[in-house]
């Protein structure tokens, strides 16, 4: 069997994935791929420096095959085959504005009952009940709930600052999150249960690294947020030398 996209691939793409397979391969040996490399990578092909690492996951994920792993993919129209009819399409967006978005919470069975209708009504194709409950999950989550129960309700699922803005480099953004841990931590002299601590860990959006964490036994509080943002902005050596590491890795 051929390898995906080498016998079908069109001459300018296999060219392109060519170029960029003799800057990606080396680049994917480095374990990790520095920022320096990547710019040095991007510069080449003319790409970002998010898009170099985008192809370095891929030709490590495709196994390191080469240029078929770089090949861009092809819509297949999704899955069966095929997308909705225009004249389907808007029978679709029609009822779930007027039967679902609205304050009588329709269920999605009376929604898709409604579609079937109108179709079978106009000659036209039914839409699967799956397609249907996608084009539901691909709302925004707050617009059903705003519609449905008001907008103090959608209030809570809406970002206090609007949409943000995309997140392209790395550090240009990182989130903060906290979890139980699993264990519990037992009394040293009495051995009695003290409690479950918890994980405050800073993670940057972009290369989904883990750049300052801390552990306590309180719960998630701005004391757990500025520890674990101090300690993201700190040197990690000396921290890592208390712990018995010398080195990263070791």
């Amino acid at each position: 069997m051929a390898e995906r996209g080498v016998l079908t691939a069109p001459d300018e793409l296999w060219d392109a994935a060519v170029r960029q397979a003799e800057a990606i391969g080396p680049l994917a040996e480095k374990d990790p791929v520095g920022m320096t490399d990547a710019d040095d990578a991007a510069a080449m092909l003319q790409v970002s420096r998010r898009q170099v690492y985008v192809l370095v996951g891929r030709w490590r994920a495709g196994g390191r095959r080469g240029v078929s792993d770089l090949l861009p993919g092809r819509s297949s129209g999704g899955r069966g085959g095929g997308r909705l009819s225009d004249e389907v399409e808007a029978i679709v967006r029609e009822v779930l504005r007027t039967r679902y978005l609205t304050r009588q919470r329709r269920t999605v069975a009376a929604v898709y009952r409604e579609i079937t209708r109108q179709c079978r009504a106009r000659g036209l194709r039914v839409p699967s009940r799956g397609t249907v409950m996608h084009r539901i999950a691909r709302l925004d989550p707050a617009t059903p709930v705003g519609a449905r129960e008001g907008r103090e309700a959608a209030r809570r699922l809406r970002s206090a600052c609007g949409v943000p803005p995309a997140v392209t480099e790395v550090l240009e953004q990182v989130q903060v999150d906290h979890t139980p841990v699993d264990v519990i931590v037992a009394d040293e002299q009495h051995r009695l249960p003290i409690g479950r601590p918890y994980l405050t860990v800073a993670i940057d959006v972009v290369s989904r690294c883990v750049v300052g964490l801390v552990v306590t036994l309180e719960a998630p509080s701005a004391t757990s947020v500025g520890l674990c943002v101090a300690h993201a902005a700190t040197d990690k050596r000396p921290w890592l030398e208390r712990l018995g590491w010398t080195r990263c890795g070791r």
